[in-house]
This record gives structure tokens, C-alpha cells and sequence, in this order.
């Protein structure tokens, strides 16, 4: 088996690991500060080709397949997680109008998603429907002149209060099955169609600069055109973009776990107690050492899983499987590095108590823990 990278990738997952380095590192931590979103930075990015690294290059985008967008993501998750995943949900939404989307929605939102100039979102959580997405209460009834009329509330819902974005996925219910199951289906929603309101935005632990809020939606009419995909196949359709979702978060554990290695290595070189540097206590290796196995190991793995989902091949229990182990050795890493840091990890200045705060949402978002737990014993027969 060839493991090797061809030259495009090489290329590019050098570029992004600079552009993460020097660009983004220092808007990190004005975003850390200010919870503002980046739109300069966000502007650059799209620039550069990688707002569309996945849409087709008919449509202005750049046409590359997701393990190279997986090389590049685990670059720019080692450096700055909010802005990974502000990348993330703008791919997804972007790739969910390539696979569902008619010629003339992909003509119409496509191009402004490969360029930047529009911001992707999909919201899908409610209040009471998180794990349980088919319980949602979002409804859209279908009208006698063939228009839908939302009406519901949506929450936590990433990249929809911005001042760019647009053409929102949402999920909403249209009807039940004979078995009392919700029907339920995706629609795009134009940023100012009368009805939709940007509810509360929340204070977050970590992902400052990533905005994040309620979705307000009082009778908001859309044509039939606005049906993104098949009718009362939305659920599905969401689950499938989930799939490259939690291949995305377990390199984003990777990532992280990276960063973690990197900043405790650094911190216990330099740090010294009992008259030795704290590298030189084999506590210290043991954790430094289990950092270095765990993102070689996940790093491998989210390859694999990557190549799977860019072949076609069905790789929903691998990418549940990435998904729970990325994110766990995250978690893992970010308490070690957290110790060794002592006292000082409990202070803002230092990066390691970021990356202890941003590891906590990784078992949370694309599907808890417990939920690929659920899957990958699915899968087994259990």
C-alpha cells in the first residue's frame, strides 16, 4: 500500500500549515479575546481557493477531494480550532448543495460559497432535539399556492449570525411515516426573508470568534424551489454530511493533540523543578510520549477513513469510530498538557488552557461520544 502524499497535497498541506502559523495564529487570539468574527481573515482564506476546496470547478471551486481537505484541516485545526471549524460548517453546507442540490441552486449559491463572499450554516439542533434529531418540532407545511411556511426555533446553530451569512440549510419536519416518524426535510433559507430572526448568540466556554446562536422562524414562506434535495429525505441527507463531519472532528483531535505535544514539550524543556527540567521526569515523558502515539495513531487513521469517504466506499462506522477515538485522545491530551503546565495552565495567557477548553466540544458536536458508541455497536450486531 502507497501512504505517500502526491505533490498537490504535499503543496498544499505546506501551505496551509503557513498560513495557519502566520496568519492565523495571531488572529486567534484577538478572536480568543474578542469573540469577533474574522472577516478578513475569512476573505484571505477564500482567496486562496479554500472557502470551495471541495465544490467542482464549474462552479468556481477548487475541486479537491476530502482526504486532501482532511490533510488541510488537521494543519489549521493544530493552530487554530474556531477557525477549522468555521471552515468545516461552510464545507459541509457547500457540499450538501453539490450532492442534493438542483442545476439551478448549485448556479445560484455555489459559486458565492466557493469564493467566500457567502458563509455556509445548517441548522439542524433544537432545544429538544440534539442526539435525537428526528424528535424536532420545526415544521414546514406546505401551502395552497405550492409555497412552504417555516415556522420553529433552531439552537446552538454555527455561522448563521454573520454579516455574510447565507442560503442556510434547514431542517425542518413536512409530515410523519405510517409508523409515526417525523418526515423531515432540508430547506435553503435566504439570509432577510421576512420571518427569520437571529435569536440570543451564546457566551462559550472556548470557539471565540465562531458565531453561534438561536434561529427564529415566525411564518417564513419559501417557494418549492427552495426545497434543497428530496422531500421528507432530509434527515438522511443530514446524516450522510455528517459522515465527513466526524471524520473532520477526529482530525481535529488529531490536531489538537498535536498542539498539545507541542506546548508541553516546549513548557517542560524549559521549566524546571528539583533542579531539572521537567522533560527529564519520566511522569512527564510517559504523557509527552503518549501525546506523540495517540496523533501519529489518530493521524493515520483519519487518513485511512478520508481515502474511504474520496473512493465512495460506505465508511459510516469508520468515521464514527475516527470520530470517538480523535476526539477522546483530544480530551486525553489536553488534561496531560494542562498538568504539566501546573498553575500556569489555569491562566488565559498560556495556549494550553485554550486547547484544554476547546477539547471539551469535541465529544460533544457531530454526535456525542455515546452516540458513535451507539453506532459502532450498531454495526457489530449488537
Amino acid at each position: 500500500m502507497d501512504f505517500s502524499l502526491n505533490p498537490e497535497q504535499t503543496e498544499l498541506k505546506n501551505m496551509v500549515r503557513e498560513f495557519a502559523r502566520t496568519e492565523v495564529a495571531p488572529v486567534q487570539e484577538k478572536m480568543d479575546r474578542d469573540h469577533e468574527f474574522p472577516y478578513e481573515l475569512w476573505r484571505r482564506w477564500g482567496d486562496l481557493g479554500m472557502a470551495g476546496i471541495m465544490i467542482p470547478e464549474e462552479f468556481g471551486g477548487s475541486g479537491l477531494d476530502s482526504l486532501t481537505y482532511v490533510l488541510a484541516i488537521e494543519e489549521m485545526g493544530a493552530v487554530s480550532q474556531t477557525f477549522a471549524l468555521i471552515w468545516q460548517v461552510h464545507v459541509m453546507v457547500a457540499n450538501m448543495y453539490v450532492q442534493l442540490g438542483t442545476q439551478a441552486q448549485k448556479e445560484e449559491w455555489l459559486p458565492a460559497f466557493a469564493n467566500g463572499s457567502k458563509l455556509g450554516a445548517i441548522a439542524l439542533t433544537e432545544a429538544g432535539a440534539g442526539s435525537d434529531a428526528g424528535g424536532m418540532r420545526t415544521k414546514a407545511t406546505r401551502e395552497t399556492n405550492g409555497q412552504w411556511k417555516l415556522n420553529g426555533n433552531k439552537i446552538f446553530i454555527s455561522n448563521a449570525g454573520t454579516a455574510i451569512s447565507d442560503g442556510t440549510v434547514v431542517m425542518a419536519v413536512t409530515g410523519q411515516r405510517s409508523d409515526g416518524r417525523n418526515l423531515i426535510s432540508s430547506f435553503i433559507l435566504p439570509t432577510g426573508t421576512p420571518g427569520y430572526e437571529l435569536g440570543q448568540s451564546f457566551d462559550k466556554m472556548a470557539w471565540h470568534g465562531m458565531d453561534n446562536r438561536e434561529l427564529i422562524f415566525n411564518d417564513v414562506l419559501l417557494p418549492q424551489d427552495n426545497l434543497l434535495g428530496v422531500e421528507g429525505a432530509g434527515l438522511k441527507q443530514a446524516l450522510s454530511a455528517l459522515n465527513l463531519g466526524r471524520i473532520v472532528f477526529g482530525t481535529l483531535g488529531c490536531g489538537l493533540i498535536q498542539a498539545c505535544l507541542e506546548e508541553a514539550r516546549a513548557y517542560s524543556q524549559s521549566r524546571h523543578q528539583f533542579g531539572k527540567p521537567l522533560s527529564s521526569f519520566q511522569l512527564t515523558q510517559a504523557k509527552l510520549a503518549d501525546m506523540a502515539a495517540h496523533a501519529e495513531a489518530t493521524r493515520r487513521f483519519a487518513h485511512y477513513v478520508a481515502w474511504m469517504h474520496a473512493k465512495g466506499m460506505e465508511c459510516h462506522t469508520e468515521a464514527a469510530m475516527l470520530k470517538l477515538v480523535g476526539t477522546r485522545l483530544a480530551v486525553q491530551a489536553a488534561t496531560d498538557a494542562y498538568q504539566i503546565h501546573g498553575g500556569y495552565g489555569f491562566m488565559h495567557e498560556y495556549r494550553v488552557n485554550r486547547l484544554y477548553r476547546e477539547a471539551q466540544i469535541l465529544e460533544i458536536g457531530e454526535g456525542t461520544t455515546e452516540i458513535q458508541q451507539l453506532l459502532i455497536a450498531r454495526a457489530l450486531g449488537c
